[in-house]
């Protein structure tokens, strides 16, 4: 059957098998706390219609999400190689379903098969390419560009033309005030690119949104696709746009 996760779909029948009693499905809520740095990851979550927020939390609280993780892979892979140990916080940024299995269940299906071992580093690696993306992204470009760039992964993750976001979340994933956040906002609404309402930001013209991103929105989706070509049936699926 299809697990509607990429890096599940793209392991062999037999190492499946090997995994499939480990893993159960799971409803994820907006803003659940998964995994705190310093600490030991127990479970390792693959989202199905959810997506994950990963964020770097500096002494004074200050937070900065250094990539988001949809269907497209998993979190919690890495660490089946090496060490358990957390080193950001994790939490759920769009609600919704993920298959959850024990760290020490990944870890023996990878201490038993180089193939599954091979697909957790190209799928680490990919969520790699984002998070240097982003990072270069965050420090180079407009809030605008890069509020349109995380618009359209969203929205190819989740399929939908609504996606769930309040303001405070919005100001960590940009890096900027509330103030800058509802600026920018406003600005998109104006050229009628969104909706943005009660926590809710409905996208209306997504080719409008692709005109004003930079290039990391590419970049990302480029770089995923060279590092996971060929492995599973699908990708970051992009949003269908209308007929």
């Amino acid at each position: 059957m299809p697990w509607n996760n990429h890096f599940l779909d793209s392991l062999a029948r037999q190492d499946l098998d090997r995994l499939a009693p480990a893993l159960s499905e799971v409803k994820i809520e907006r803003n659940q706390l998964l995994d705190e740095a310093g600490k030991d990851i127990v479970f390792v979550y693959l989202p199905v219609d959810s997506i994950l927020s990963v964020l770097t939390v500096m002494r004074d609280g200050a937070q900065v999400e250094s990539r988001t993780i949809g269907r497209e892979g998993g979190y919690g892979l890495l660490q089946a190689l090496g060490s358990p140990i957390s080193y950001e916080q994790t939490i759920c940024q769009v609600s919704g379903r993920a298959w959850r299995a024990p760290l020490a269940a990944l870890r023996e299906a990878a201490a038993a098969s180089p193939a599954v071992r091979e697909e957790i580093v190209r799928h680490a690696q990919a969520s790699l390419i984002q998070a240097a993306q982003s990072t270069a992204c965050n420090t180079l470009h407009r809030a605008e560009q890069r509020l349109c760039r995380w618009l359209l992964l969203t929205q190819d993750r989740v399929g939908s033309d609504i996606v769930p976001l309040t303001q405070e979340h919005l100001s960590v994933m940009l890096g900027v005030q509330r103030t800058t956040v509802t600026a920018t906002a406003q600005a998109l609404q104006d050229r009628g690119a969104i909706t943005y309402a009660r926590g809710k930001i409905r996208i209306l013209d997504r080719p409008a949104l692709e005109r004003c991103a930079c290039e990391c929105y590419e970049a990302i989706q480029r770089g995923a696709a060279r590092m996971l070509a060929g492995h599973g049936p699908s990708l970051i699926p992009r949003a269908r746009r209308p007929a």
